[in-house]
C-alpha cells in the first residue's frame, strides 16, 4: 500500500516519460519525412486506415474490419521494407519509451508494471530522512568496533551483545512483512537506535514496504495542527492518514515529546489501532522499560511493554567518540 501523494508523484513521472518520447519521435518523424517523402505517405496511409478500422468496428462489418487490417499489415510490411533499404532502425518512427513493457504506462494486462513497483518503491524512500538516502543509516554503516570489547557484569562485552542486537534486526528488514511484529528500542542517548531504526526503515522501504518515520514529538506536532486547525500542511493530513496503515511506522525518541493529555491520547490510538491490526512498529526511547511504565498511563504502557520485543542497547556514546575522533591533531 502507497500513499496517494506517492501514486501521483509516480504518475506523474510516467506521462512526463510517455509524453517525452513522444515529443521526441514526432521530432524524428519530422526530421525523417522531410528527407524521405515516402515514409510521410506511408504514415498518412496508416492514420487514414486507422480511423477506417475504427469507423468499420463501430458499424459491426467483421468482413470490412478485416479487410482494412489486412491493408494496415500490407502497408506496415512497406514501410519495413522501405526502412530497410535506407538502413534505418525498424522502430526509428517509434517512441522510445523508457519502459517498452507498459510503455511508460505502468500497467501491463491490468496490473501494474515492475518499472512503477521500481519508481514507487524509490518515491516511498524519499520520505525517509536524508542519512537513509545517502547510505550514511545502513547496517553496512553500523560500526561495531565503537562498542567496548570488555565483558560486563552480565559476562558478555557491549560489542557482543550490540553484534547480536545487530544480526537480529537485519534479519527483521531483510525478512519485514505483516507479521514480522514489532521491536522496541531501549537504551542511553548515542548507542546506535536511531541508526538501527533508519537502517530497518530503509530496508523495508527499497522491498517495497510503506515506511513513515517520525520523532515521537513530531508525530504530536502534526495532530495539534490538525485538531486545533495550526496551520495544517498537506504532509500532516497524509502522515495522518497513513500512520495508523502504513506498512510500517518507525517512532524515534519516545519519552522526549512534551506529556500532555493529548499527546498521550494520540500515542495510544496510533499503537493501539497498529497493533491491534497486527502492524508492526519500531519504537526507540532513551528510557528504561520502569521510566516508560511511569511517564505513560497504563493504556500505553502496555501496549508498548506488551507488544513489542525488547532490544536494550548498550555501550558508549558514539556520538560522543566520534566527535573526539575529529578533534585529534
Amino acid at each position: 500500500m502507497y500513499s496517494s501523494r506517492t501514486i501521483q508523484t509516480v504518475d506523474g513521472i510516467l506521462q512526463r516519460r510517455r509524453q517525452q518520447a513522444r515529443q521526441e519521435a514526432a521530432s524524428r518523424q519530422e526530421a525523417l519525412f522531410a528527407r524521405y517523402p515516402e515514409l510521410g505517405m506511408y504514415d498518412q496511409r496508416l492514420r487514414a486506415l486507422t480511423r477506417s478500422i475504427a469507423l468499420a468496428a463501430v458499424s459491426g462489418g467483421t468482413e470490412e474490419t478485416e479487410r482494412v487490417m489486412e491493408e494496415i499489415r500490407q502497408v506496415q510490411a512497406e514501410r519495413r521494407a522501405r526502412l530497410e533499404q535506407l538502413g534505418l532502425p525498424p522502430d526509428c518512427l517509434e517512441p522510445k519509451y523508457t519502459c517498452p513493457l507498459c510503455r511508460d504506462t505502468g500497467a501491463v494486462e491490468g496490473k501494474r508494471c515492475r518499472c512503477a513497483e521500481a519508481l514507487l518503491r524509490e518515491e516511498s524512500c524519499r520520505g525517509l530522512p536524508s542519512v537513509v538516502l545517502d547510505g550514511r543509516s545502513t547496517f553496512e554503516t553500523f560500526d561495531l568496533s565503537y562498542y567496548p570489547d570488555t565483558p560486563d557484569q552480565s559476562g558478555r562485552s557491549p560489542r557482543e551483545r550490540m553484534a547480536k542486537i545487530l544480526e537480529r534486526c537485519r534479519d527483521y528488514a531483510d525478512h519485514f512483512g505483516p507479521e514480522s511484529g514489532s521491536l522496541l528500542f531501549l537504551g542511553r542517548t548515542g548507542l546506535g537506535k536511531t541508526h538501527l531504526s533508519l537502517a530497518i526503515a530503509g530496508q523495508a522501504a527499497r522491498q517495497g514496504a510503506t515506511v513513515l518515520y517520525s520523532s515521537a514529538q513530531a508525530v504530536i506536532d502534526r495532530y495539534e495542527r490538525l485538531r486545533f486547525d495550526r496551520g495544517p500542511t498537506p504532509d500532516d493530513r497524509e502522515f495522518a492518514q497513513m500512520a495508523p496503515r502504513c506498512d510500517l511506522l518507525v517512532l524515534d525518541d519516545l519519552g522526549a515529546e512534551f506529556s500532555t493529555a493529548f499527546s498521550q491520547s494520540v500515542l495510544y490510538n496510533i499503537l493501539n489501532d497498529r497493533i491491534t491490526a497486527g502492524l508492526p512498529v519500531v519504537l526507540s526511547s532513551n528510557l528504561t522499560l520502569e521510566q516508560i511504565s511511569a511517564a505513560y498511563n497504563e493504556r500505553i504502557a502496555s501496549r508498548i511493554l506488551c507488544g513489542c520485543t525488547c532490544f536494550t542497547f548498550a555501550g558508549k556514546d558514539i556520538r560522543f567518540l566520534r566527535q573526539m575522533e575529529k578533534k585529534k591533531p
